[in-house]
């Protein structure tokens, strides 16, 4: 597994049925230990690929979310019973939702 979750995708369901847009700030997202320098070493899942495609024609992408953060947050190696939209104490916060706009997720 090389993120948490896959945030957008277990974003973007939601999102879509509320009405709202999720807004990510990418620097907050905590990744497990080495999963950046293995997908800056290839190691990307053909499921993740297809994660991004899917998600991404709903997904505005800041311009400093490079294709290797753009993987991490399409992970498919996942468990979606982990996003929790609201706050918990203690935890970090990684973005908010905000009324719908153009794309359901948007990213840095």
């Amino acid at each position: 597994m090389t993120s948490l979750f896959v945030i957008l995708g277990h974003l973007y369901k939601p999102a879509r049925a509320s009405g709202v847009t999720a807004v990510l700030d990418p620097a907050a997202i905590p990744y497990l230990d080495g999963a950046r320098e293995a997908v800056r070493d290839g190691y990307v899942s053909g499921g993740t690929r297809r994660d991004l495609d899917w998600v991404g024609s709903h997904t505005r992408f800041g311009p400093a979310v490079g294709e290797d953060e753009r993987l991490l947050l399409a992970d498919a190696q996942t468990s979606g019973g982990l996003l929790v939209a609201g706050e918990i104490p203690g935890a970090p916060v990684i973005g908010h939702l905000a009324p719908r706009g153009d794309h359901f997720v948007t990213v840095g």
